[in-house]
């Protein structure tokens, strides 16, 4: 009888070494899955956390190292180590706006506004259909512009570019007298903004050269001189919210548009 109950134990004790070495290997398993995200959360918790900026600037996991420890970018007008620094003399850059001022907002939702993207992910060129752009994306793209009706997409082409401002040079183009038909093609199409308007859309037009379109200064001044001559190819850019101050705008002219929606 005692070898019996010698012999249940064994058994029992052979079975808990077992099950203990299969669980233990799951979950060590599953730990060494998970580890990469877990390091690159902490890592980017660590950085964020740090406060040492003075309340004047930022530390950034892709930033500056320093002797082993992340440096401090500075806001405008503030240096130092620590960013404790103000510097009297600092020229303030009012030329164009800077979205740092949504930095609180995304603090905030820190936890709900975070991705972790592993190294590996969207290698390849495109996507197993052949395509260059996801179809989430594209779909989700086209559902935003139907809810907000600031874009028909009905039946149309999503082109991507490095910001607006690139694709709006592409829409230039395009609408220029070079690459379209026009009572008066041999003459530049003229394009105009309503000021105050985003500079950028001046020195751009202006930095390609183009014989095909020149940049013609503001729409209502271009609309009084010209008493809406419908024989010139004129290309206005709306911007609403307008960049810089705000408003909402709407198109001037009845000729060709590009619309810009920040």
């Amino acid at each position: 009888m005692a070898k019996i109950t010698s012999f249940k134990y064994i058994i029992f004790l052979a079975c808990s070494l077992v099950l203990n070495l299969l669980f233990g290997s799951l979950y060590l398993h599953g730990e060494w899955e998970q580890s990469w995200t877990k390091t690159a959360a902490a890592e980017a918790e660590a950085v964020a956390s740090i406060s040492s900026c003075s309340g004047h600037g930022r530390v950034s996991l892709e930033g500056s190292i320093l002797t082993g420890k992340p440096v401090c970018e500075c806001n405008a007008c503030y240096g130092g180590p620590d960013c404790s620094q103000f510097l009297p003399h600092c020229v303030a850059d009012a030329d164009s706006g800077d979205p740092m001022f949504l930095e609180p907002f995304w603090v905030k939702h820190a936890a709900s506004s975070t991705i972790v993207v592993p190294g590996w992910h969207r290698m390849s060129y495109e996507y197993n259909d052949g395509s260059l752009i996801l179809k989430e994306l594209d779909t989700q793209i086209r559902k935003l512009h139907s809810v907000i009706g600031n874009a028909v997409t009905e039946g149309r082409f999503i082109i991507f570019g490095v910001g607006s401002t690139q694709l709006l040079h592409a829409a230039v183009h395009a609408l220029s007298t070079g690459t379209t038909s026009h009572s008066d093609s041999s003459s530049p199409s003229k394009v105009v903004a309503s000021a105050p308007y985003y500079p950028v859309y001046r020195e751009q037009t202006e930095f390609f050269n183009s014989e095909d379109f020149k940049f013609n200064g503001d729409t209502s001044l271009y609309k009084i001189n010209n008493n809406g001559d419908s024989q010139e190819n004129v290309i206005e850019i709306v911007t609403s919210p307008n960049n810089p101050d705000g408003q909402l705008k709407k198109a001037l002219l009845q000729w060709s548009i590009c619309e810009d929606n920040p």
